[in-house]
């Protein structure tokens, strides 16, 4: 008998896109598939309008008209779109869209094919449509005022860039998760944002002096000379060859632009080589065990606990303490503080929003912190509990105080992570008062329990399956993560509300009376509907045991 035909690349390609289109709609039947799979086409909606904006401002007479002003916002695009692309990894701690690459580790798929197709499929998801789009709406604009010379050239060339992104965006991937595997992870993120930090505070901010002519008077006040320097500058890195080979392509130097392509192929394969020595470190440590660890006499957790509920506490807070996507989560807030100072983001901030500056970049920041901890793990409240829900429902505990246990541990996770966030802004940047910071924290007391209370509902309606071999989950179905950005949308807007009606004047005592009023509704919304919350968990906690725990 022999053996059958092994899959092709396009099979294998197709598989992926495949497993990653029935994770994002929870593999749902009837009409919630329908509602899904509306969903996942609504996700990437926002490119057209992001595409269309570029679009035409590419067209617009005085930016179509002058010489520098078009390549300076193509270079500036592919710069920022690469960068986004390849940190997403980091700074959306999305690591379990791509479960594949432990889930196909046992398979009979060689690792270099598992490559190919994972980048291939990254490129056919709604995100990257996305991310896309103001690039190629600029490019689109540009070349509908400036005939370019060979459009299929130019067209393989924006092939050849989305590819060179995809190849460095595996490699971001594949280190997040190397570093999520190891057993001295928190010692590997910790020690990487303090070398972060110190080598940024070698780094000098970057001069924004020219904000203060454009005050004055206008774009026309300001020296081109830097807007020529930086458009070169951009040019010249490995994101910027597009748009470089599409100004020679303008000029009809062909040669030049292959030149471009070429370099965007070898960096290309510079990726692809080393996110294949990466994703060969990570397929080693899948199939290892864990380490042994000792356990000393006096290292019980719950030697102290007196009661059930202190125990469950106790059980939650090390566990969220011990999950490695949580210790990622918890670095990237102050990863962003570090990387707003570096770009004089607060100088920008304070040009356009005044005395109101601190107030929005502090808030927002800590905002971010509680969201993103906040709601990762309550919208998925049992998927990381994984097995040990199983023990839970056969112990003698009460099923309501776990999910009580559940929300207190991740509501003060989530708030301390805000606190911790604002007080690091406040001494790196030295800036913000006193107002700012209770306003900061006030806007995050009103946002985590909206995003507790919706999570308590997503993780009931919408369980996810838990990975016991590699600790983590399959990805939240698209239809909840979109109710959940509509839920913590709903608590951020009370910041967002009560900060623009102070203007440009900063905030005042009645804006930080406002937002508290807001938290205290907030509150009493969470213990309102934590009732129905406690015995909808009764009736569906059998399917819920069955979604988190099935092979």
């Amino acid at each position: 008998m022999s053996r059958p035909a092994a899959p092709g690349l396009l099979r294998h390609l197709w598989l992926l896109w495949g497993l990653r289109l029935n994770l994002g709609l929870n593999q749902g039947r009837g009409g919630s598939r329908l509602l899904a799979v509306g969903a996942f086409l609504l996700s990437s909606a926002p490119a057209w309008g992001l595409g269309m904006t570029f679009h035409g401002l590419m067209r617009l007479p005085a930016v179509a008209g002058d010489g520098v002003w078009p390549f300076f916002i193509l270079n500036l695009l592919c710069f920022v779109t690469s960068a986004v692309w390849v940190a997403w990894p980091l700074m959306s701690a999305g690591v379990d869209d791509h479960s594949e690459l432990g889930r196909y580790a046992p398979f009979p798929i060689s690792p270099l094919r598992l490559l190919l197709a994972s980048t291939g499929a990254s490129l056919l998801e709604p995100r990257a449509l996305v991310f896309y789009a103001p690039l190629t709406g600029a490019a689109l604009g540009y070349a509908s005022v400036h005939p370019v010379r060979h459009k299929l050239l130019a067209l393989a060339l924006y092939m050849l860039f989305a590819l060179l992104n995809a190849a460095w965006s595996r490699v971001g991937l594949h280190l997040v998760l190397n570093v999520l595997r190891a057993k001295n992870s928190a010692q590997l993120l910790g020690g990487g944002f303090v070398l972060f930090l110190t080598a940024a505070s070698f780094i000098p901010p970057i001069d924004t002096s020219w904000l203060t002519a454009v005050g004055e008077g206008g774009v026309d006040k300001l020296d081109m000379a830097l807007i020529v320097d930086a458009t070169l500058a951009l040019g010249r890195v490995p994101s910027g060859l597009f748009g470089d080979a599409l100004l020679q392509l303008t000029y009809g130097s062909t040669r030049h632009a292959l030149a471009d392509g070429l370099g965007m192929l070898v960096f290309t394969f510079l990726g692809m080589a080393l996110a294949y020595a990466l994703l060969l470190r990570f397929h080693r440590g899948v199939g290892r065990a864990g380490p042994a660890v000792k356990e000393a006499g006096d290292s019980d957790p719950f030697a102290h606990t007196r009661t059930r509920f202190t125990t469950l506490l106790a059980r939650e807070a090390l566990d969220l303490w011990r999950n490695p996507r949580a210790r990622l989560l918890a670095a990237v807030p102050f990863v962003l503080a570090i990387l707003m100072k570096l770009t004089s983001a607060r100088a920008l901030a304070e040009f356009a929003l005044g005395a109101s500056a601190d107030a929005w970049l502090m808030g927002g920041l800590c905002i971010y912190g509680a969201v993103v901890m906040a709601s990762t793990f309550s919208q998925n409240t049992f998927a990381y509990d994984g097995h040990g829900l199983a023990l839970l429902l056969a112990a003698p505990v009460e099923l309501g105080d776990v999910l009580r246990a559940k929300n207190r541990v991740q509501g003060l996770a989530a708030g301390g992570m805000a606190l911790a966030v604002g007080i690091f802004y406040r001494v790196y940047f030295g800036r913000g008062s006193a107002l700012d910071f209770l306003c900061a924290m006030a806007a995050v007391l009103a946002v985590i329990p909206v995003l507790l209370t919706a999570g308590n509902f997503l993780s009931l309606f919408f369980p996810v399956k838990f990975h016991a071999s590699l600790k983590r989950r399959d990805k939240l179905p698209l239809t909840a993560s979109l109710l959940g950005i509509g839920a913590a949308s709903v608590g951020c807007a009370p910041f967002v509300w009560a900060l623009r009606s102070t203007g440009t004047s900063g905030p005042e005592g009645r804006t930080l009376a406002l937002l508290a009023l807001c938290a205290a509704f907030s509150g009493a919304l969470y213990r309102a509907l934590l009732p129905l919350g406690l015995r909808l968990l009764e009736q569906r906690k059998e399917g819920v045991l069955r979604a988190v725990t099935r092979e």
